[in-house]
């Protein structure tokens, strides 16, 4: 491997380590902002994203628009619906009726299924190299999700049916990321004149008109079912200014624009079956948000699951980075 290939496979894990910090956000939202609706989370976060995704590119985004050929806008709203509007309706209700536990155990196996789902991509690492690493990271997401279970403070009201919706919720939402990760991977590589932030601002825009949709389709069914996952809270009485500055603007600013672009930058520079044990780093940084809004420090079976999951991220780096360019099939442009 030479000096521009191992300083591409640098930049991409910096940036997809960056995409996963900021990433961790969306798992504290739902928790700081429990009292609104799946739906209602989900518009005002895509309705700000858009809002930065135009604001910050307004020199370069219409000319950009002009361009896109029906091809790019088909796969633009796609990629929209999968990795943004229903994988975050399917993560807000799993939070919502099942926990945050269960629903982090089941869309933190995204680094092994999105490396199964690129096992056939030319530069990625045969499976069985990957195997351990991955099989680690699991142990140490499985590990946080127990001792979130043995001492939960949580106290679920949902009936069992609403439990098994949320369940089934979060099986959803791993298998639209698992989609998104390596349909936008393989877009972005047959693509390399896209820039990373330019495609960023682009799924904004196109999230955004979808947001714009699912807001009304929010508010015909608030008129009859106001209690249901597809309606919009009205009540003037709920923390709105917490829900607007945090749950809309920063988690649009930080998660859905910069996230993203960096997650772009990622996916341009390395491997599939690479930059899929990144996204554990999203796991790991959300358990550190929680730590500090509850104000405590990890115990001691989650430094454990710290240890584990950090372990196998570092190990499938190491791998990658003394690959064999003959062996693994790396062809950085």
């Amino acid at each position: 491997m030479n000096f521009n290939q191992h300083n591409t496979i640098s930049r991409g894990i910096f940036a997809g380590i960056g995409a996963g910090a900021l990433w961790g956000l969306v798992f504290l939202s739902p928790q700081v902002t429990y009292q609104f609706s799946p739906l209602s989370q989900m518009v005002v976060r895509y309705l700000c994203y858009g809002f930065f995704a135009i604001t910050l590119s307004l020199r370069t985004i219409f000319p950009l628009i002009k361009q896109l050929t029906k091809q790019d806008w088909q796969r633009l709203v796609v990629l929209s619906l999968q990795g943004n509007i229903v994988y975050y309706m399917f993560l807000a209700t799993g939070v919502k009726y099942a926990g945050i536990a269960p629903t982090t155990l089941i869309i933190g196996v995204l680094p092994l299924t999105i490396t199964l789902m690129g096992r056939h991509e030319h530069d990625s690492l045969p499976i069985k190299k990957l195997l351990a690493p991955s099989l680690m990271i699991i142990a140490g997401i499985a590990a946080i999700s127990l001792d979130v279970f043995l001492h939960s403070s949580e106290t679920l009201t949902s009936t069992p049916l609403q439990r098994a919706l949320a369940l089934a919720c979060a099986a959803g939402a791993l298998a639209c990321w698992t989609f998104y990760a390596y349909q936008n991977a393989q877009y972005l590589r047959a693509h390399a004149h896209v820039g990373a932030s330019d495609w960023s601002n682009l799924t904004g825009v196109v999230t955004a008109l979808l947001a714009i949709v699912m807001l009304a389709i929010g508010y015909l069914v608030s008129l009859f079912q106001p209690d249901s996952l597809l309606a919009l809270n009205t009540n003037p009485s709920l923390d709105w200014l917490t829900f607007i500055l945090f749950g809309g603007f920063g988690v649009a600013f930080f998660a859905s624009w910069l996230g993203n672009m960096l997650w772009n930058k990622a996916s341009q520079a390395l491997p599939i079956s690479l930059s899929a044990q990144l996204i554990v780093s999203e796991s790991l940084f959300s358990l550190l948000y929680g730590f500090l809004y509850d104000a405590r420090w990890p115990r001691a079976l989650e430094w454990l699951a710290i240890a584990l999951a950090l372990s196998g991220v570092l190990w499938a780096i190491r791998l990658h980075v003394k690959a064999d360019p003959s062996d693994a099939n790396i062809e950085m442009h």
